[in-house]
């Protein structure tokens, strides 16, 4: 069953076309991948999707309702959260209170402020952050900091958890440690995850289903596997125009 199904997306910016009738479904309790290289698109769809920008044609259903133009705190309250690449978290105010901002202000039926703590608490253990929930957020490393935007957009409750570039600029180890944390936290929080990421092995790794944009355009969709062996992929980011076969 889809929870999230886009149908005919386009996005101008004036005589740019940075979408072109983008059509896909996000299966309910998978990890659906998207893929391709800078300028693809990619971060457009999330933001078209989290209601940051509108788009110029076509529809967004999310849990079978329509959520085309709606505000980011509308669909958020919906049940749909996203990351961004650059992390921006409140430098001044403690890791803690960082996701207790999301918890009290990003929920359809938010809790009592007096349990909002207790609940922050509770989401920075399964990201990994309880022991570092005092410091001041502008104190953590990059790996912590993206920690703590995937944290804050889990405090909003979210059904559906939009990851852009999470792991970029993580050492392998870090990518590894934030993959198993992902997947604690989509299994613990019963999401759906659609996940752009740069670090290839990542997103082969933890996506059920890939789909790939190139110049804003939809070119191929499928397991890891059958991405890998797809020749419009391979000519669009090799150069190659047939499938790459194994040495004799």
């Amino acid at each position: 069953m889809s929870l999230l199904s886009i149908k005919s997306l386009s996005k101008n910016f004036g005589g740019l076309q940075a979408l072109n009738q983008i059509t896909l479904d996000v299966a309910e309790g998978s990890v659906h991948g998207l893929m391709g290289a800078n300028g693809a698109g990619k971060t457009t769809l999330f933001s078209i999707i989290a209601g940051n920008q509108r788009a110029s044609s076509g529809a967004i259903l999310f849990a079978g309702q329509t959520i085309s133009g709606l505000r980011p705190d509308q669909v958020c309250k919906r049940g749909i959260s996203r990351t961004f690449q650059i992390v921006r978290p409140f430098a001044g105010l403690t890791v803690r209170e960082n996701v207790e901002i999301a918890i009290l202000y990003g929920r359809q039926a938010p809790p009592k402020v007096s349990e909002a703590a207790a609940l922050a608490q509770d989401i920075l253990a399964d990201i990994g952050l309880d022991a570092v929930s005092d410091q001041p957020a502008g104190s953590l490393t990059l790996s912590g900091r993206k920690r703590l935007e995937v944290a804050r957009a889990l405090g909003t409750e979210p059904r559906l958890l939009m990851l852009d570039e999470v792991m970029a600029g993580l050492t392998p180890v870090e990518v590894t440690d934030m993959i198993a944390s992902l997947r604690r936290v989509k299994d613990g929080h019963g999401l759906t995850i659609l996940i752009i990421e740069h670090v290839m092995s990542a997103l082969t790794d933890m996506s059920d289903t890939i789909t790939v944009l190139h110049h804003g355009e939809k070119i191929a969709q499928g397991t890891p596997q059958q991405i890998a062996d797809n020749a419009a992929v391979q000519e669009a980011y090799f150069g190659i125009a047939e499938p790459l076969e194994a040495p004799v």
